[in-house]
C-alpha cells in the first residue's frame, strides 16, 4: 500500500510537470490571426510612409518657390526658360535671356548650390576645362529636385541628340547617366509647348554660340520668336511664367501671384522612371524625360494645361489633365502635363511661394486659368 501511494504521488507529480503542446489547428489559427493583423497594419504603415514622403515633396517645392522669389528679387525677373533642348547651363552667360540653360540651372545659387553653379566659369566653351566642369555639374544629383515618392536623387540615362556644338559632349554623358528633376515650371496653356511644338512646329534654336551671338547682334530669329512668345495673337504666345528666353517680372502676372502656378510635380510614365529608350513609341520612351534638368526650354522641365487650340475632340482635354503616374502610355500628349506618383493629388507651389495640394480631378477650366 505504501508503494501504491508513492506511485500515485509520483504519477501526479509527473503529470503536473508534463507540458501540453499546441495542436496543428491551434497553430494555424495563430498564424491566420497574425496574417490578418499584418494585412490590417500594412496599409496604415504604407499610408504613414506616403504621408511623410508627400510632406518632404512639399518641402522641396517650398524651397524651390523661395529660390524663384529670391531670383526675382535679385535679378528683377523670374528664372528664364532658356533657349531650348539643344542647350544647357553655361556659367559664363548670366541669369537673363542670354542664359541658354534652364530655370533649374538659374536657381542653383538660391538653393545653396552657388559653388556648383560657378563650375566652369571663366573657361571657354569647347575647352577641356569647360567640359570637365560641366560634366561635374550634370552628374551631381540634388535631393531637393526629386519627389521621394517617385525615385531617389541619382543619375538616370538620357537620350539627347543634336545638342549645340558647345554642349555636344553631354550626349555621351547622358547615355551613362545625368541629373534630372521631378518638377516642372508652368509654361501655361499655350498652343506651342516648349521647344518642340505639339503641332509640328518648333521654336528656333541656334546650333552654336556663333550663330546665337551673330557677331554681337541679336539674330533676327531670336527677336522674331521673342516677339511671337509675347504676342497674344501668335500661335507661339506663351502665357506661362517661364518659357523661351523669358524675363517675366512678378508685376506682369495679371491674375495675381496667389492664383498662378509656379512650379509643380510633372507627370511621368512609370516605365520611364529609370531612363528613356530611344525607340519611338516604346512604353519607356518619354519625350518629357530624355533631357537633363539643365537643358533649356523643353518638356522635361516645363509643363502646361489644355487650351482649345490643342484640340477639342473626345478625350483631348483629359490628355492634358493632371493625373497619377502610370505605365504603358506612349508619347506625346501625356508628357506636357502635370501629375505625380502620389495617389489622388499632386503638389504645386504658386507664385506667392505658397505650396498647395491639388486634386487630379480639378476642373480643367480652373487648371487652365491658374
Amino acid at each position: 500500500m505504501g508503494w501504491s501511494c508513492i506511485d500515485e504521488a509520483s504519477g501526479m507529480s509527473r503529470s503536473r510537470r508534463r507540458r501540453r503542446a499546441f495542436t496543428l489547428v491551434e497553430l494555424l489559427v495563430v498564424i491566420a490571426i497574425i496574417g490578418v493583423l499584418v494585412a490590417l497594419l500594412l496599409p496604415a504603415v504604407q499610408a504613414a510612409r506616403e504621408a511623410a514622403r508627400r510632406s518632404q515633396c512639399q518641402n522641396h517645392l517650398k524651397q524651390i518657390g523661395l529660390a524663384w522669389l529670391n531670383h526675382e528679387s535679385t535679378h528683377g525677373h523670374l528664372p528664364s526658360g532658356g533657349w531650348g533642348s539643344r542647350w544647357s547651363g553655361d556659367p559664363n552667360r548670366g541669369f537673363d535671356k542670354e542664359q541658354p540653360g534652364s530655370w533649374v540651372y538659374n536657381i542653383l545659387p538660391f538653393m545653396e548650390q552657388a559653388q556648383l553653379r560657378q563650375l566652369g566659369k571663366g573657361s571657354a566653351p569647347g575647352t577641356a576645362g569647360f567640359e570637365a566642369a560641366l560634366t561635374t555639374v550634370h552628374t551631381t544629383p540634388l535631393t531637393g529636385l526629386h519627389c521621394p515618392s517617385r525615385r531617389p536623387a541619382a543619375l538616370y540615362p538620357a537620350d539627347m541628340p543634336n545638342m549645340a556644338t558647345e554642349f555636344r559632349f553631354l550626349e555621351a554623358v547622358g547615355t551613362t547617366g545625368i541629373v534630372k528633376t521631378d518638377y516642372a515650371a508652368n509654361s501655361g496653356a499655350s498652343y506651342q509647348t516648349a521647344a518642340a511644338g505639339t503641332h509640328g512646329q518648333s521654336m528656333w534654336q541656334p546650333s552654336n554660340y556663333s550663330q546665337a551671338d551673330s557677331s554681337g547682334r541679336i539674330p533676327p530669329q531670336f527677336g522674331l520668336y521673342e516677339d511671337k512668345c509675347n504676342d497674344p495673337t501668335s500661335p507661339y504666345f506663351q502665357n506661362g511664367i517661364s518659357f523661351y528666353r523669358s524675363e517675366l517680372e512678378l508685376t506682369r502676372i495679371e491674375d495675381g501671384t496667389s492664383n498662378t502656378y509656379m512650379v509643380g510635380e510633372k507627370w511621368l510614365c512609370t516605365d520611364a522612371y529609370e531612363g528613356s529608350a530611344e525607340a519611338p513609341g516604346a512604353p519607356n520612351t518619354s519625350w518629357g524625360e530624355n533631357q537633363s534638368m539643365y537643358n533649356g526650354y523643353e518638356w522635361d522641365n516645363h509643363r502646361g494645361a489644355w487650351t482649345p487650340e490643342r484640340g477639342s475632340g473626345p478625350g483631348d482635354i483629359e490628355k492634358f489633365q493632371p493625373s497619377q503616374d502610370q505605365g504603358g502610355i506612349a508619347a506625346p500628349f501625356p508628357e506636357v502635363k502635370f501629375g505625380s506618383a502620389h495617389p489622388s493629388t499632386f503638389n504645386m507651389v504658386l507664385c506667392d511661394g505658397s505650396v498647395h495640394t491639388i486634386a487630379y480631378d480639378i476642373d480643367y477650366l480652373i487648371h487652365d486659368g491658374i
